[in-house]
């Protein structure tokens, strides 16, 4: 049985690893106090550090040692930010449970087995891991055939308008309570695979599944990788269907941490004092495979599409076959601001103008000329625009709205002779 306080809250959970075999108690994340933010420490179990084949969370704030890692400045190590739901799971824990007090111990226990990543949790080490469900109600079932996108659309619809029921509740509970991000979206199994389904959302300028779409296969076409993906029609309305890059084929989990984690950023903060170059370095310093070349890709992308949401959260790092490399691209539409949340390097504008972040090429080690055939490729990827707009049959009035805002993906800047600083 899970630990709980007088308080109705979580004062500890058994963090599992998944191996080969099935899950095992790899540690334990404890909580102290009663208010609604509270200190915790993380511990490795000795089983876990005496295994061979353990590995550690993350390959910078929880390292395999021996003794605790204090969860400040914040309520969890920054690892854990990663496993637990954000935004509008979040919205849907609180809605479905509007009389328990939330934390992220609260949030970590009450999420579903598809959160990111390879971690789960669980109430002791000989439980497995299991879902924690404030009221006491049976455990919900996980994504299933089931689960039709024409029912979880009502469901997220309902719950944006205010009007969600305990139906809605419990379907998007089992769906979406762990999913991370602001928009809509939850888990669903296609074809034997576990995607992720984003819906439109109120208040949308365009079509945001169609045009998330299309900016995929642009970055595809960029030489960018990326998940497989794809639209459906729900009535009237699109969805996009995108399989999780954190699990194989054959269900197997894949570790995963963010550039907020490993950057030790504030995980409530969306700004960043950081840059493309930080992360590259910070990456290279971890021991994480060399990926300096493909963010400097992904940066000069993200200019020619406008894509200025690209903050440390919409980065990521996967563990597989126990290394740690650059995760495939995610979260891609196009934004309004006109700078990158993370600017290419120090000293270079974060305006989102791809001539102008190409100057940042000699901190990340590349050579002009390189650069420019990284840069001539991307250009050759997104003239492939017209095509995929055809494609997944963006309207006319969205190509208007998102015309002015692709200047660059319609219309490659030339590069400088002097393009070097």
């Amino acid at each position: 049985m899970w630990q709980i306080s007088k308080e109705g809250r979580i004062d500890q959970i058994v963090v599992y690893a998944h191996l080969a075999h099935g899950p095992v108690p790899m540690g334990l994340l404890s909580f102290e106090g009663s208010r609604k933010t509270r200190q915790s420490r993380f511990r490795y179990a000795k089983s876990w550090l005496g295994r061979k084949d353990k590995f550690a969370i993350d390959p910078v704030n929880l390292t395999l040692k021996t003794g605790s890692f204090n969860g400040l400045p914040y309520e969890v190590p920054l690892p854990f930010y990663d496993s637990a739901p954000d935004g509008w799971g979040k919205s849907i824990m609180q809605a479905a449970f509007p009389s328990q007090p939330f934390g992220m111990g609260e949030f970590l226990a009450a999420g579903g087995e598809e959160r990111t990543g390879e971690l789960s949790f669980g109430p002791t080490p000989d439980s497995g891991p299991q879902r924690w469900l404030p009221d006491e109600r049976p455990l919900l079932a996980l994504p299933s055939e089931q689960d039709t996108l024409q029912e979880l659309f009502r469901a997220a619809e309902a719950v944006e308008a205010g009007q969600a029921n305990t139906h809605h509740l419990q379907r998007l509970f089992r769906n979406s309570a762990d999913q991370g991000g602001g928009r809509p979206k939850a888990n669903l199994v296609h074809d034997g695979l576990l995607h992720m389904v984003k819906f439109p959302a109120a208040g949308d300028r365009f079509d945001d599944p169609k045009v998330e779409a299309t900016c995929l296969s642009l970055a595809e076409a960029a030489g960018i990788e990326t998940p497989v993906h794809f639209t459906q029609q729900v009535g009237n309305r699109t969805v996009l269907l995108v399989r999780r890059f954190d699990r194989r084929g054959n269900g197997m989990r894949l570790g995963y941490t963010s550039a907020g984690t490993l950057l030790a950023a504030d995980p409530t903060q969306f700004y960043a004092a950081f840059t493309y170059m930080d992360l590259a370095r910070r990456a290279q310093l971890s021991g994480i495979q060399p990926c300096g070349h493909a963010l400097f890709r992904r940066m000069l992308f993200n200019c020619f599409i406008h894509n200025t949401d690209d903050h440390l959260r919409n980065h990521g790092f996967i563990r597989d076959d126990g290394k740690w490399r650059l995760s495939p691209i995610f979260d891609l539409s196009v934004h309004q601001p006109n700078r990158l949340v993370l600017a290419p390097a120090k000293g270079i504008s974060p305006e989102a103008n791809p001539a102008i972040a190409f100057q940042a090429h000699p901190h990340f080690g590349i050579s002009r000329d390189e650069a420019k055939h990284i840069y001539e490729e991307i250009v050759i990827g997104v003239g492939k625009l017209p095509k995929l707009l055809d494609q997944y049959d963006v309207t006319e009035r969205d190509r208007e709205t998102l015309a002015k805002l692709w200047v660059y993906a319609l219309n490659p800047p030339a590069l400088s002779r002097n393009a070097d600083i």
